[in-house]
C-alpha cells in the first residue's frame, strides 16, 4: 500500500484530461482518501491499492511523506491516523 501522488499538468501533457479520481479508477487504482493540492496543480491519493507489478502512468508518483505531517495540508488529525494505520496493517500483513 502506498500514496501516490497525480501530476495534473504531466496528465494532461500525456493526454489524460478526466478527472483525476476517475483516471484511477480507470487505472484500478483504489485508495482510502485523496487530496486535491491546487497549489501543486495535484492530487494526493492515500493508502493506494493496485497491482504493483504494472507501471504507472508517468504523471502518478510515489508520495513519500507521513501523513501526519501533511495536517492542515486537506487532512484532519484522524484522517491521518486513519491512513498512517492502514499503511502500517499492510506493512504487518
Amino acid at each position: 500500500m502506498k500514496n501516490l501522488k497525480y501530476d495534473m499538468i504531466g496528465a494532461s501533457m500525456s493526454g489524460e484530461n478526466s478527472h483525476p479520481q476517475t483516471n484511477m479508477e480507470t487505472l484500478g487504482i483504489k485508495y482510502f482518501h485523496a487530496t486535491p493540492q491546487s497549489i501543486s496543480d495535484s492530487w494526493w491519493f492515500w493508502a493506494c491499492e493496485y497491482d504493483e507489478s504494472l507501471d504507472l502512468p508517468s504523471y502518478i508518483n510515489e508520495l513519500n511523506v507521513d501523513p501526519m505531517e501533511c495536517i492542515g495540508w486537506g487532512l484532519n488529525e484522524e484522517t491521518a491516523i486513519d491512513i498512517r494505520s492502514k499503511i502500517n496493517k499492510d506493512v504487518l500483513d
